[in-house]
Parts: C-alpha cells; sequence; structure tokens
C-alpha cells in the first residue's frame, strides 16, 4: 500500500494500527481491512475521476458506487465456482476410496466418474436458468460503506472525501422566472446536479415529484432503467404532454455493455406487467432485460455524464424553441449555406 501522506511503498507489517512507518502519520482506511478493499489513495483516486477534472461535485452515493463497481459478481465465475464446489468433492472422495481400498476398485471408479457426469449434465441444464435469474447486488449496503469508509475517514481528515456533497442536503429554491425545470425522483441526483450549478446556468427548477414543477416550461424527465424508473417517466408524459422531454436512463444504454454497473433483484414473472412495457417505446430485448429484473441505477452515472446528458436535452429544447438555431444545425458545422 502506498502512504497517503509521504507516499512510501508499504508492507502488510509496515502499517500496523493504520499508521505508516514511516513518517508516523495515521491513514484513514487499511486494503485488507476495509470493505471493498480500500484504501486512501484509492478513494482520492476515485473522487478525483468523479471529478473528471473539472472540480465537479459528487454525492456519496455516487462514490459508493464508483469504488463498488470492480466488485460486482461475474455470475459466468460464479456459476464455474458452484461446478467446482460441487465436482471437487466427489472426485476427492473417489480418490480417497481408491486409495483406501475398501471397495472394488473398478466398481468405485466407475461410481465417482457416472457422478460426476451426472452432476454435471445437470448444472449444465440448470445453467440458462441461474444466468436469467441469479441475484445481482452491491457487495455491500451502502450504510455499512458510509459506516466504515466515510465514517472512518471523517475520523482521520475531520470532513468527508474532497469533492463530495451530502446527497440528503436541501435543494435550492426555484428560479422566479425558471425557463425550464428537471424531474428526477432520486433526490440525490438532484443534489448532486445542483452541487454542480445546472439550476443557475440554465435557470432550472429542480423536482422530484410532479406537482412541484413549474407551469408551462418543459420539464426533463431524468430516471433510472428500471421497471419502476420506466412507469415514472410514463406518468411523467401523461401528465405533462408535450413539455416531458425524456433525458433517463434507458435499457438500451446498457445492453451488451460489460462495463455498465447493472444489478438484478429476482422477480416473479408473473407480476412484471409486459403488456404495460410494450406500451411504451422499448425494444422487445429492453422488455426482456427488465422482466428478467435487471436495472440500473442512476446514482451510479458519473456527474461528468450526467451533465453531458442534461446539456444536449436543453439544446434539443432551444432548438425546438429557435427555428434559427434549428435551420442553423441543418446546415452543419464549418458548411457554407447555398441560398
Amino acid at each position: 500500500m502506498i502512504c497517503p501522506h509521504c507516499n512510501a511503498n508499504l508492507l502488510r507489517k509496515e502499517r500496523g494500527d493504520r499508521r505508516c512507518s514511516k513518517c508516523r502519520r495515521v491513514f484513514a482506511l487499511e486494503p485488507k481491512e476495509s470493505v471493498l478493499g480500500l484504501h486512501d489513495m484509492r478513494v482520492r483516486k476515485l473522487a478525483e475521476r468523479l471529478g473528471d477534472g473539472r472540480n465537479l461535485r459528487y454525492t456519496l452515493p455516487q462514490l459508493w458506487y464508483a469504488a463498488s463497481r470492480r466488485q460486482l459478481p461475474d455470475l459466468r465465475k460464479k456459476f464455474i465456482r458452484r461446478r467446482l464446489m460441487v465436482s471437487v468433492p466427489i472426485a476427492v472422495a473417489t480418490f480417497v476410496l481408491l486409495l483406501t481400498a475398501l471397495f472394488p476398485g473398478m466398481l468405485v471408479l466407475g461410481l465417482g466418474i457416472t457422478a460426476l457426469v451426472l452432476v454435471n449434465v445437470l448444472l449444465t441444464a440448470l445453467r440458462p436458468r441461474y444466468m436469467r435469474t441469479a441475484p445481482v447486488r452491491m457487495p455491500v449496503s451502502y450504510d455499512r460503506f458510509h459506516k466504515e469508509v466515510v465514517g472512518r475517514w471523517l475520523q482521520v481528515y475531520g470532513a468527508p472525501p474532497l469533492g463530495s456533497v451530502n446527497e440528503r442536503a436541501e435543494l435550492p429554491p426555484a428560479p422566479r422566472s425558471p425557463r425550464l425545470a428537471l424531474l428526477c425522483p432520486d433526490h440525490g441526483v438532484l443534489v448532486c446536479l445542483s452541487a454542480n450549478n445546472v439550476a443557475e446556468t440554465w435557470g432550472m427548477a429542480l423536482a422530484s415529484r410532479i406537482d412541484r414543477l413549474p407551469p408551462e416550461v418543459p420539464v426533463l424527465v431524468l430516471h433510472d432503467a428500471s421497471v419502476p424508473g420506466i412507469a415514472f417517466a410514463a406518468q411523467a408524459r401523461a401528465a405533462l404532454g408535450k413539455r416531458a422531454v425524456p433525458v433517463g436512463l434507458t435499457p438500451r444504454a446498457l445492453l451488451g455493455k460489460d462495463k455498465a454497473l447493472r444489478l438484478r433483484d429476482p422477480v416473479d414473472s408473473s407480476v412484471v406487467d409486459v403488456a404495460r412495457l410494450r406500451a411504451e417505446p422499448l425494444s422487445n430485448a429492453e422488455i426482456a432485460w427488465l422482466a428478467e429484473g435487471w436495472w440500473s441505477p442512476l446514482a451510479a452515472v458519473p456527474p461528468a455524464k450526467l451533465l453531458a446528458a442534461l446539456t444536449r436535452a436543453v439544446e434539443r429544447v432551444e432548438e425546438a424553441a429557435d427555428p434559427d438555431r434549428k435551420r442553423a444545425r441543418e446546415v452543419g458545422f464549418l458548411t457554407w449555406p447555398t441560398g
């Protein structure tokens, strides 16, 4: 581990009691004991990455997701481990019985091979169902992360990781004459965007509920990729009509993306209203993905990507309201008009 104070490369025995043997200063996290194997330098690098080199602000749940991304279970590897947990004991038992010679060797060998074949045939048959239904959850809860990582950080450094904001902070009052509004059910995401000055930059009102939106202005609807998220967007469109501008995280943005943070809670397929999902602008692949219990939280999206998505949405709104800008965009960048 690298000491966060003097940059010395420390062996485990050189950092006992979470104190550097070189500079004698205390650090916050011991990777051998810390949840998610974190240490101070990694937390700082994660914070820098979330800041995107622009000192962007982020919430502690966003840090939790960023720190957990490498630790999410790989279902393929998990299934192989389970197969080995069943197959290896059978092979060992067969070998032990052959050595003890308590039973005829050919009988033991035949039974052992038969058992291994049957078990592997059964596991192979169960694999598709396992891949469709096995849960994929965060390796540790946010409460534990906050207690063991953020809490310890506060003890040592007297402040939370640099650039972080409390996801429970209050939102600023809406501008007197907002140009547009942002609707998002995740208060923490709104706090992140507020901390990065979206309200001031775009004259934007922030709200987590439809009844708290200002009248008449366009509304950007931000949501996660989940059945509840899709339902929230549908409810917003029904209530707001043409004022609603979808900006949400969609399943199609996650399909086939191995590096995307995707979670799954096993669901009863009879409970998922597939007919309702088909009424939404979703492909069959997206509907199947949602019906299998997959989802991706909006809070796992880094601040830079959230801001980029909002920037594109605001540009669409402004172009729709300004015919000259729309025509200019159609002409193209560095393209001379012909008329």
